[in-house]
């Protein structure tokens, strides 16, 4: 999860910010950059397919030594290991056995070969396969380790163990351990190289494809209809990318786990070596989680089937309406069913810090409602209409910094635990939605599911004069163990690749990022923060396991107003959250937290009007 900033104001339901207000104030506007951009596009369209040709064939190599180190490295290795487990071991004699060294000008390389004897059934075979792989290297002391006691065993005329395939018994190795170092060694360049590689072809593809869609439809004025997702106005959610991810981390991520810890089992037990057991079994927790996400993810996916959005408007609209209906294999309950829908508009750009660039978003506009639930043949049908102001950014086509909207409709009733993320488009059309439905925005039970949102995290007490707030320990723990288990996963490779002699750039990448989520995930649910705002001023305490860690106080002169602020955003499968804070803002520049972790703008701007209007302060 990272934190992202807000602008200095961020609009709220209804309202849009001054400055974007004149950046972007009319629909006409809008249109207006938009064919400026798509001018200068078509402009520079000998040099965009020069480019992309460019970046294709810079990315294909990465690619290539991505996928070729999983397919002819990594599966090969773990096959092979897994049927040697059924292999019978049986005493062999030593006929050579040589430690051979390739001395390089920036390293050293090892390497193993030995030619044995052995008997399996009153026949004589002969073996010359030392290890699971072939090859030197300098990962660990494996190789070294190996020679020198095969190098032994032959001086001194000992029999060593071979592992013999019953099927086949011209098969057979000497030594079947399956090196976790290196295989964590190879995966580092299945997932750099691959994942550099193939997400810049995809890009490459992609681009054209969204290019000449776009450049087809501006002049219709209709950019929506360029994407194939959105033209027949029957919108899948992203349900089947969650579904795709998740059995792909699952998949890598125990095909890393098991294999690894099974190897070491025997080493970590004996004694027992209390670290090992601690970094296998936060593997083989990290490999059980991400195995039920993707079979709770396939089973969600296939309870409720292919749910598609029918948007009316079509598209929606900035300056109008934004309205939708969707159908669900689900007995009708009346007054029973509730399901909230935040509708966000989101930037996403690209953020240099510390001369490293990164992809971020942030929230520019979100409101949240409540869906009509109506009964629909055998299942019912969910209608929303939300109103998005004038002057907010439309829906614009994928690249490094664009803005997008995404509707999140989720049920509130744990039973159903439904959940879908939409990705819609909305332009300034003005339009209003064609069916009499009732603002989302204005539903009754918006208001009991924000009061909850608010309590869940913060105790609201009215004292003379103002307000005092306390958020207990333990308030955030739900948006944090998720990357807490992943941070002690990190450690935990870092911790068990120190033993191999892996790079160092991979210990620093693995162990620095995995430190750093479980210090933040222990701090967010250690921590308690005690508020006390009235007509005097403000005081805040912020304690750590009990223990003071800060305090600040503040008198009213000095409080310039209250606001909200984004704080962080998480995805969890398919839930997409942002969490907000309330600050007060001195004079002097300087903010001070009142009120934390609140799940939603919509919840976050219920508490600040409740403070506001309990303190007399402005916002």
């Amino acid at each position: 999860m990272a934190g992202r900033a807000l602008p200095a104001t961020l609009p709220v339901a209804g309202r849009a910010p001054a400055a974007m207000r004149h950046v972007i104030s009319t629909p006409m506007a809008t249109s207006n950059t938009r064919r400026k951009k798509h001018r200068e596009a078509q402009a520079r369209k000998g040099g965009g397919k020069s480019g992309t040709w460019a970046m294709a064939l810079f990315a294909l190599p990465f690619a290539a030594v991505g996928v070729g180190m999983l397919l002819f490295g990594v599966l090969p290795t773990l096959y092979d290991w897994g049927r040697m487990q059924g292999w019978q071991p049986v005493p062999a004699t030593l006929v050579s056995a040589r430690l051979e060294t390739s001395r390089g000008s920036k390293s050293t390389t090892y390497s193993v070969s030995a030619s044995y004897r052995y008997q399996v059934g009153g026949r004589d075979y002969q073996g010359q396969r030392v290890a699971i792989g072939s090859g030197a290297d300098n990962i660990g002391d494996f190789q070294e380790q190996l020679g020198e006691r095969l190098e032994a065993a032959q001086r001194e005329g000992q029999p060593v163990q071979a592992w013999v395939n019953p099927s086949n018994p011209h098969e057979a190795v000497l030594d079947r351990s399956l090196r976790p170092g290196m295989q964590l060694f190879k995966m580092l360049f299945v997932v750099l190289f691959g994942g550099v590689g193939l997400g810049m072809l995809h890009g490459a593809w992609r681009g054209p494809r969204a290019g000449r869609g776009t450049q087809a439809l501006e002049a219709s004025a209709q950019p929506w209809m360029g994407r194939p997702a959105w033209a027949g106005n029957s919108i899948r959610s992203n349900k089947r990318y969650e579904v795709w991810v998740a059995w792909t981390f699952a998949l890598v991520c125990n095909a890393i786990a098991w294999p690894s810890a099974i190897a070491h089992r025997d080493e970590a037990l004996d004694g027992p070596q209390y670290l090992l057991v601690a970094v296998f079994g936060a593997l083989l927790l990290a490999a059980v989680a991400t195995l039920v996400w993707a079979v709770r993810a396939t089973l969600d996916a296939w309870r409720f089937g292919d749910v598609r959005l029918v948007l009316d408007p079509f598209p929606g609209a900035i300056g109008g309406d934004f309205g939708a209906t969707l159908a669900l294999p689900v007995a009708h309950r009346p007054g029973q069913q509730h399901f909230a829908v935040t509708l966000s508009c989101v930037r996403h750009y690209r953020s240099r810090t510390g001369g490293k660039s990164e992809s971020r978003e942030t929230t520019v506009w979100q409101s949240q409602g409540v869906a009509q639930v109506e009964p629909r043949g055998d299942g019912i049908q969910l209608g929303l209409r939300l109103r998005v102001p004038a002057g907010l950014p439309a829906t614009e086509p994928v690249d490094s910094e664009h803005h997008a909207w995404r509707l999140q409709v989720e049920s509130a009733d744990p039973g159903l635990r439904f959940l879908r993320v939409f990705d819609v488009p909305v332009y300034a059309t003005g339009a209003a939605s064609h069916g009499a439905r009732a603002d989302a925005a204005q539903h009754p039970q918006l208001r009991e599911m924000r009061h909850a949102e608010v309590a869940a995290v913060s105790e609201l007490e009215r004292i003379p004069g103002g307000v005092r707030l306390y958020l207990p320990y333990g308030r955030a723990w739900k948006q944090t163990i998720v990357w807490m288990l992943a941070g002690a996963v990190f450690v935990g490779i870092a911790a068990l690749a120190g033993g191999q002699d892996v790079p160092v750039l991979f210990l620093i990448a693995f162990g620095g990022l995995g430190g750093a989520a479980v210090v933040g995930g222990f701090y967010a649910v250690a921590n308690s923060l005690s508020v006390e705002l009235d007509g005097r001023g403000i005081r805040t305490e912020r304690r750590l396991l009990g223990l003071m860690l800060v305090h600040h106080q503040a008198p009213a002169t000095d409080i310039a107003r209250l606001r909200v602020a984004e704080s962080y955003s998480t995805q969890t499968g398919a839930r997409q959250e942002t969490f907000y804070r309330i600050e007060v803002e001195l004079r002097n520049g300087k903010r001070l937290t009142v009120a934390d972790s609140l799940r939603g703008r919509a919840a976050a701007d219920h508490l600040l009007a409740s403070i506001a209007s309990q303190t007399g302060y402005p916002r």
